[in-house]
């Protein structure tokens, strides 16, 4: 993926010459199809049109048929993985239904508002329809220019795969009918190259998944070399979830712990900052958190883990069950890049 060339600016200066010179525009592609009985659809390339900011998905469908043993993680358990992937290598995004709807859109954008309230992903799995809608940041937020993505980089293809889960895997008894329809959230590519942003960086949203074998203080090592802007885990996540850990401990260096959260600590952050209650089973390591509303690309408490030699979360988990970890962060790459 190429990058710009562009004279370098303090972010301020950046942002404001991009943001006189572009304008915000929509862009619909063809809606993808659920596969008989799940798996994955087929994948489509995103056009190549402006710069990528954000990703809008449309999932909407039906549960059918008399219903038993439904899927623990409620309806948001239909959506297996939603990925998108750069020249067939490189994942930009990759969650899970689950994985988004009871984390992700917790902490997208700095107002911290849900975006999918209207979904009832976290609700029990019945024969009714469902809303599984995911709105997903490609840019770190609407307003900077961090992360865009040039679609009309001839050196960049963008691939958006969604996989579904078996319809006997969401419910014994169930069929399953969906569709996924995207919507890209696009800015104009300035004119004048020397308006061109920064787009040397890629912001990215992974996720992966371990088994919790008991209760016992489960290390996750986080992964070096990236700059994160949050980490979210989720231990007891679910329709009828409950939290499946009691404290949470971020160590860095072997020995210094700057985080130390018990469930009703966080529940305190978790309220002062987004003005509800915490879904159960989430922990959110946010440093995005302190830097307010208008910063133009000054990010204030990103970790730059490219700088040390140990960082790791230690949950202890207060019975066997599933560890989900989602990754939010910016990466640095290499190239050249104009628009094509």
């Amino acid at each position: 993926m190429a990058v710009s060339n562009a004279p370098r600016l303090d972010p301020i200066a950046r942002a404001a010459r991009f943001a006189r010179s572009t304008t915000q525009i929509r862009y619909q592609q063809a809606a993808m199809a659920r596969p008989t009985g799940g798996g994955p659809s087929t994948p489509i390339t995103l056009n190549r049109v402006g710069l990528l900011a954000y990703l809008h998905l449309a999932i909407r469908g039906s549960v059918a048929g008399t219903l038993t043993v439904p899927n623990a993680l409620g309806m948001a358990s239909i959506v297996s993985r939603v990925r998108l992937t750069a020249n067939a290598g490189m994942d930009i995004v990759s969650l899970s239904g689950a994985g988004y709807h009871y984390g992700v859109r917790e902490v997208i954008e700095s107002e911290y508002l849900d975006p999918n309230g209207q979904s009832n992903a976290r609700s029990a799995v019945t024969a009714t329809t469902f809303n599984l809608d995911m709105t997903i940041p490609i840019a770190a937020n609407l307003r900077d220019p961090i992360g865009l993505i040039n679609l009309q980089d001839t050196g960049a293809t963008l691939v958006l795969s969604v996989d579904w889960l078996a319809d006997a895997t969401v419910a014994t008894g169930a069929t399953v009918t969906g569709t996924v329809t995207p919507y890209l959230i696009l800015y104009t590519v300035p004119p004048m190259e020397e308006d061109l942003p920064d787009l040397s960086t890629i912001h990215t949203w992974i996720e992966d998944q371990r088994s919790i074998p008991g209760a016992a203080d489960i290390t996750y090592d986080w992964i070096l070399g990236s700059q994160y802007l949050q980490v979210l885990h989720a231990a007891g996540i679910g329709a009828s979830g409950a939290d499946n850990w009691t404290r949470y401990q971020l160590r860095m260096q072997q020995n210094q712990f700057p985080l130390i959260y018990d469930v009703a600590g966080m529940d305190v952050e978790y309220r002062l900052l987004r003005g509800r209650a915490r879904p159960a089973g989430l922990i959110v390591i946010d440093r995005l958190a302190s830097s307010g509303l208008g910063n133009y690309g000054t990010i204030r408490d990103i970790f730059d883990s490219s700088k040390a030699t140990d960082a790791a979360s230690i949950i202890t988990a207060a019975g066997a069950g599933t560890l989900y970890t989602i990754r939010r962060g910016l990466q640095v790459l290499g190239g050249s890049g104009k628009a094509a």
